[in-house]
Formats: structure tokens, C-alpha cells, sequence
């Protein structure tokens, strides 16, 4: 059986609910919020440096974080992709 496969049967079998432990779920939801706080904290770093490369030195917002995705994702083959199927969409309208 493939892991997939059985990674799907697990997930079929029911869990036991355990009854609530208050302190278990504070600290999840103060976890979780610190999270969002970083969160919108990395949003405005992020946009702040997007905003710089466009000012200074004209670059395409939008292109500026497509590049930073590829980056993150470290996947050079999804910008091949998405570069070739922008060419084709392109070829269409000549």
C-alpha cells in the first residue's frame, strides 16, 4: 500500500475526543495569535521592500514578488512554466 493510500485510511479512522483542557487550548490560541502577529508584522516588511524596488529602481511589484516565490520555493521550473504559458496566451492575441 502506497503512503498516500495509507495516509488516506488513517485519516478515514475516527479519533477520540478528549474532553477540553482549558490551560492546552489558551496556550494553542495564544500561540496562534502570536503567529498572526508575526504574520502582519512580515506582511509590511514585505511590502515595505517591494515598495523600495519599485520606487528606486522601477522593477514590477507584482514580478518582484513572483521572483521572491520562486525564490522562496526554490521551484525555477514554475516561472519556466508560467513564462511559457504567458507566451503562448501572447501568440493568441498577435
Amino acid at each position: 500500500m502506497a503512503d498516500r493510500d495509507l495516509e488516506q485510511t488513517q485519516s478515514k479512522v475516527k479519533k477520540e475526543i478528549k474532553p477540553i483542557d482549558p490551560q492546552d487550548v489558551a496556550e494553542c490560541l495564544d500561540t496562534i495569535v502570536a503567529f498572526l502577529g508575526a504574520i502582519a508584522s512580515s506582511r509590511d516588511e514585505i511590502n515595505s521592500r517591494v515598495k523600495h524596488l519599485k520606487e528606486t529602481y522601477g522593477l514590477n511589484s507584482t514580478a518582484v514578488r513572483a521572483a521572491a516565490n520562486v525564490m522562496f520555493k526554490e521551484n525555477e521550473e514554475e516561472l519556466d512554466e508560467k513564462e511559457q504559458q504567458i507566451r503562448d496566451i501572447l501568440s493568441i492575441c498577435k
